[in-house]
């Protein structure tokens, strides 16, 4: 009974926040920056698909230069965003592979070289942090491999290939846009190393944030809260699965046997590959996405999220350890092991 009115109180505030966050982001709307061309430059990680896909088709409508990172030369959203390059800004495509280090200092060599001819006369105007690898399963289910690729491209490679540029995006007053998650304010199970590497990537955003303060470089943080359905984050998940039943020995496989059938049987059809797509024009992660690219004075954080994340996070972060564990997994709504498995 409790719970149920604590829920409806907090729907009811949610309700207010939100409207107010709506109005307030009409207001603030009118302090973008105005004009924007190929002179400026942004840099954005991970553009195959989903949320770097949309970032990138962003700034190519706003006419700028983006150098925009994919896994390989035959990327199907390299190839689209190659053509909507045809009609407004500049695309230059960059292979990156965040697992490997080569690879990244090839990527650093290729940016300096082209600032220093190409872009000489532009300015760093965005770095946007985007690649991520998500890993659904249990901690004692994931290899060495599947949790050093989420801790690689999550995070470690992310920031090795970040921090030898911030003094170009620090002598041009750029901005740095982080992508983190829902899952580094929570962690939640099934996810644990995952939000393990958001919540890392989110303090360090907070303390290269006040770092940056004093050369009027802003660090923005973008939660994009949940669009799985809309990103191919996880179409890697089958395989995953695969690789973690193969990676079990046999007492652990007779032990999970059926819980992980049930836990592959949910998960395999909403982990699939998607289409590479532009995210419709009323969904409200392109309004936090224009906030964190244009505002002439972007805020620390732009979070997407509905009223039913906010309710859960809140209370999440409210309630006692006991209760809630128990709001996790009634949010999470997926397979749970028992004793009856």
């Amino acid at each position: 009974m409790l719970f149920t009115v604590l829920c409806g109180l907090a729907s009811l505030v949610a309700a207010i926040a939100i409207a107010a966050g709506k109005y307030s982001v009409r207001r603030s709307r009118k302090n973008v920056i105005a004009s924007l061309n190929q002179q400026h430059v942004v840099i954005i990680t991970g553009c195959d698909s989903g949320l770097g896909f949309n970032l990138a088709r962003t700034c190519l409508q706003a006419s700028m230069t983006v150098i925009a990172t994919f896994v390989n030369d035959h990327s199907e959203g390299r190839r689209k965003l190659m053509e909507m390059s045809e009609s407004g800004g500049r695309l230059i495509p960059l292979v990156l592979d965040l697992t490997q280090q080569f690879g990244i200092w090839d990527a650093h060599d290729a940016v300096r070289n082209m600032f220093e001819t190409e872009l000489r006369d532009c300015r760093l105007y965005a770095i946007v942090n985007n690649s991520a690898v998500m890993c659904f399963g249990e901690a004692e289910w994931q290899s060495a491999a599947i949790t050093m690729k989420q801790l690689s491209v999550n995070l470690s490679g992310l920031l090795r290939f970040t921090i030898p540029l911030l003094e170009i995006l620090r002598k041009d007053r750029g901005r740095l846009v982080v992508v983190t998650s829902h899952c580094g304010q929570q962690a939640l199970p099934g996810l644990s190393v995952y939000s393990a590497t958001k919540a890392a990537l989110r303090a360090w955003c907070t303390a290269v944030r006040i770092e940056l303060a004093p050369h009027h470089t802003p660090v923005v943080e973008l939660v994009p809260g949940s669009f799985l359905l809309h990103s191919n984050i996880c179409a890697d998940q089958v395989e995953f699965f695969d690789k973690m039943w193969s990676n079990m020995k046999p007492g652990q496989q007779l032990y999970y046997e059926t819980y992980f059938r049930q836990f592959r049987d949910y998960l395999a059809p909403l982990c699939r590959s998607r289409p590479i797509e532009p995210f419709p024009a009323e969904d409200p992660l392109l309004e936090c996405i224009h906030g964190a690219l244009f505002d002439k004075q972007p805020k620390t954080i732009y979070k997407c999220e509905s009223w039913r994340y906010w309710v859960y996070y809140t209370a999440f972060a409210l309630a006692p350890s006991f209760v809630r564990d128990k709001l996790i997994r009634r949010f999470l709504a997926m397979p749970e092991y028992s004793t009856d498995n």
